[in-house]
Order: C-alpha cells, then structure tokens, then sequence
C-alpha cells in the first residue's frame, strides 16, 4: 500500500500519509491531536498483546472539512518517554518514528467494515445517522512479526474512495 511507504509519506515533508495525499489534493491539511496514556480497549490489547498504551487520537480536516477520526495506539513500552508521545512527529510521521526507535513496520494489515456513525461521529462529520461511515482497523508489523500499532479509522464514505493495490508475488 503506497500510502504507507517511507518515501510517500515523507514526501515534501509531509507529516505522514493523510498529510501528504491532503496537499496533493491541493488542500491545507489540520490535525487536532490528543495524546495520553491508558489501558487499551479489549480489542486493542488482542492485537497488539499489551495492556498499556500510548493513544494519539486525531480529529483531521482538509480546508477545514471534516475527514477522519482516528486513533493510533502504540505500546507503552515502545512509545512511553518518547517522540511518539508528542504533539509534532515530523516528517512522515508516526511510522517513521517508530522506524527510528528501531520498530520498522514492514507489513500491515487492515480491516475494513461500513456501520452508520455514533451520534458523536455524525455532528463531526456534519452527517445524518442515514449515512454511512467506513471504519478502518489497521495493524502495523515488524519483521519479527510484533504488532506495534493498532489505529481505528473513522471515515465519512461520501468523502472517500478506497483503492488497494499491493503485488501478489512480490518480485517476480
């Protein structure tokens, strides 16, 4: 998935994939962030095999419009004390700095189901309860197969299209 990719998501600078693919579009990108720490929900501790984690929620705009909720949660004993507990990580964001603590993720693997939104999802979006939201799991892995992040993505689906590619056989 090209979005994910180092040299995508660091591109011009860029704070990561939405970031990025915002001012490709032509738009200003905003990001309001919350960070903290705390036990991770059920099913979050089941995909990343811990219990305390570092939350980075985000409520993220384009030109101001509402585009995504998302939140990213990292184990504590990977993110605790640093970078990735403050507000600004940089070029490419969160994945690069996770690869410079040496928790380079090398697959990932996503989840997606549509549900109508949470009465707190459809006043962010500005939606009715009649329409439809996607909502994205996403797991990041390092090589040695340790899950190092787990974000749920919310997304309004008028304002988004999904699009995958990856190679079957990679090299051949």
């Amino acid at each position: 998935m090209q979005r994910y990719r180092q040299e995508t998501r660091e591109r011009q600078g860029g704070g990561g994939p939405f970031d990025v693919e915002i001012r490709e579009f032509g738009m200003t990108p905003r990001v309001e962030s919350t960070i903290y720490r705390t036990e991770a929900p059920p099913e979050v501790a089941a995909l990343l095999g811990a219990g305390d984690v570092v939350v980075r929620a985000r409520r993220m705009f384009a030109d101001d419009v509402p585009l995504q909720i998302a939140s990213s949660y990292i184990p504590a004993d990977i993110a605790e004390g640093t970078v990735l507990e403050q507000q600004n990580t940089g070029a490419g964001g969160l994945i690069s700095r996770m690869a410079e603590l040496g928790y380079t993720q090398v697959r990932m693997a996503e989840h997606i189901t549509v549900r109508p939104p949470t009465t707190d999802e459809a006043d962010f979006f500005t939606m009715s309860s009649d329409e439809r939201v996607f909502v994205i799991r996403h797991v990041g892995y390092t090589a040695e197969g340790r899950a190092v992040e787990a974000a749920l993505q919310t997304l309004p689906t008028h304002h988004w299209e999904l699009d995958y590619e990856w190679d079957v056989e990679p090299g051949t």
